[in-house]
């Protein structure tokens, strides 16, 4: 599944890297209400200070990654019928798909391995730092020292770190890359993707 990246970089590019409750429900075209259950409920990550007012603070990133997966599952993240006419008791929010999304099987590391493979032809077989910023949406700095500390292969000519492919492939389907704990919203967006080809493929199965 494609998404709109450059739509996406283009929203990322004009908010701060976290924002409140009142940005998020403009930014996700969705009410006050629904923004409050689906922060209350752990659909979207945040931090909850408890206050009545700048209660929420919520990172760009897994804004982004709701917008894109809200496309993909949608019926994960309506309210309940009683939400909007009586609201629930105020609950801790509860373990959230993002979690569960990045716990691979062997077999789907495997499927994995070949998503990423082919989500990664347009590019060369020796990738560049900056290649992998566009591809993950991680820092240039955090390419260089998962480079420097030897956990993704690549090799170091003329000052530039030089990655090939599969090395790159293998560091991301790799428990280290799968555990990182805050992931950009185009790494989650890999997991988003493979999910859905996987169900996908099952539906075509049954047929």
């Amino acid at each position: 599944m494609k998404f709109d990246f450059q739509y996406f970089s283009s929203i990322r590019d004009e908010y701060p890297e976290t924002v409140s409750k009142d940005q998020f429900y403009r930014i996700a075209h969705i009410s006050k209400s629904t923004a409050l259950y689906l922060l209350e409920s752990g659909k979207v990550p945040c931090k909850d200070n408890g206050n009545l007012t700048h209660r929420f603070t919520i990172r760009m990133d897994d804004i982004i990654f709701y917008l894109i997966d809200r496309e993909v599952h949608p019926d994960e993240y309506r309210a309940p019928r009683d939400w909007y006419s009586g609201r629930p008791i105020r609950h801790k929010p509860k373990s959230f798909r993002i979690k569960t999304l990045c716990i691979l099987t062997s077999d789907e590391r495997e499927a994995f391995h070949e998503y990423i493979e082919n989500e990664l032809t347009e590019y060369d077989d020796v990738l560049t730092v900056s290649d992998v910023t566009e591809f993950t949406g991680y820092s240039d700095s955090a390419i260089r020292n998962w480079c420097k500390d030897k956990r993704v292969k690549s090799f170091y000519i003329s000052k530039k770190y030089l990655i090939p492919k599969p090395c790159f492939i293998d560091f991301l389907v790799s428990p280290y890359c799968c555990n990182i704990d805050r992931k950009t919203w185009k790494h989650l967006a890999l997991f988003s993707g493979f999910h859905e080809k996987q169900r996908i493929e099952k539906l075509s199965g049954q047929d």
